[in-house]
């Protein structure tokens, strides 16, 4: 199985923040790059965790619910493909 995925279905909806986990090459320039980019767009995460599997690094960001459908497509419009995301379980309430 391809490791975003494995990572994405271990992961458990939050209870109050939307989160975006995103393959990056390296924790520094990728990261940057991500950041500066939500940043421009006015999509600061609350919060965001690094995840190592394997030889491949991922970071988790949380976000306001609000906020997840602009940052997810902002990375998105900028290169970043290899990413998930998930709401809330505020969100989703049959979950």
């Amino acid at each position: 199985m391809d490791p975003i995925n494995e990572i994405f279905r271990s992961l458990q909806p939050h209870p109050i923040n939307a989160q975006i986990l995103l393959e990056i090459e390296d924790q520094g320039e990728t990261l940057e790059k991500a950041l500066r980019i939500l940043e421009t767009n006015g999509f600061l995460p609350i919060d965001y965790d690094f995840i190592q599997k394997g030889n491949l690094s991922f970071v988790l960001f949380h976000f306001s619910n609000n906020d997840i459908k602009g940052a997810a497509l902002h990375l998105t419009e900028a290169g970043f493909t290899r990413l998930k995301a998930i709401s809330s379980k505020g969100a989703n309430p049959n979950k």
